[in-house]
């Protein structure tokens, strides 16, 4: 099979595909006893600030999901189905989600979603989904967001480069790939790497509930699920173009209206 490579940077990491997921902090060596308390203490903070930030962004996707599809039931609503799934894969508390469909049919958020595509730093390509019920507001916070770097709008030219596709990350002990890709073609996926310990597998967005529950089955465990776009040329940038890009990442990804940001690395 052919081997998986993508960037996905929505509330998460860059040059590797487990999106959703928390930003990771690290201590310095060598800090007094007190002064690393403090920091723990900082650094604690900010990540349960990311955490409610993320579980902010499920709860109006789920809203926006139900208002879409028609149904609060996830079984009837493939749509909501997904959102819940890919909330729950990052720790989201299932009564949370419980609570926010309760309260969907009092939800007046009229949010819609939007792809919007840029061209940066060293040619690279960035895919931008947004959540919003004024695009031109939006539009204009992604501007201000990006206006000091080389970053342009290209209506039209990014979409293409990429495949939507279902991404799950699983591990199962004593594993072989060979066994995993059995069990990727029984289960409906289209791919399966591994990467480090874990297994990534690939699959039709539409497929992604029947493969996430059919490698549950089969004693796998779930790490991380979602719907991403996939490049379908990976490109290679030099070490600065690489961190002019990151600082656009993470200024893109701290707006409330972008859900995710995929770029073609």
């Amino acid at each position: 099979m052919q081997a998986y490579r993508s960037a996905s940077c929505g509330i998460g990491g860059l040059g590797y595909s487990v999106p959703w997921s928390s930003i990771p902090f690290t201590l310095c060596r060598g800090m007094a006893g007190h002064s690393k308390w403090s920091n723990i203490k900082h650094i604690k903070a900010a990540q349960d600030a990311e955490r409610q930030k993320l579980f902010m962004k499920f709860a109006r996707m789920i809203k926006v999901s139900i208002k879409d599809g028609g149904s609060i039931d996830p079984k009837l609503n493939s749509k909501l189905g997904k959102v819940v799934e890919i909330a729950r894969s990052n720790n989201m508390p299932m009564s949370s989600i419980e609570n926010i469909i309760k309260s969907s049919q009092k939800s007046q958020d009229n949010a819609k979603q939007y792809l919007l595509e840029y061209k940066g730093p060293g040619g690279v390509f960035i895919l931008t989904e947004l959540l919003t019920d004024n695009v031109s507001r939006s539009k204009q916070e992604v501007q201000g967001a990006i206006k000091k770097f080389n970053v342009q709008e290209v209506k039209g030219a990014v979409h293409h480069m990429f495949d939507e596709k279902g991404v799950i990350v699983a591990s199962c002990k004593n594993m072989s790939l060979e066994k995993a890709t059995d069990f990727a073609i029984e289960s409906g996926a289209e791919d399966v790497v591994k990467e480090e310990e874990n297994f990534v597998f690939t699959c039709a967005p539409e497929d992604f509930m029947l493969v996430k529950d059919n490698l549950e089955e089969a004693s796998f465990v779930v790490l991380s699920a979602s719907i991403d776009f996939i490049a379908k040329t990976p490109v290679t940038l030099p070490d600065k173009d690489r961190e002019q890009l990151e600082m656009v990442l993470k200024r893109l990804e701290n707006l409330d209206d972008v859900m995710k940001v995929h770029v073609n690395l």
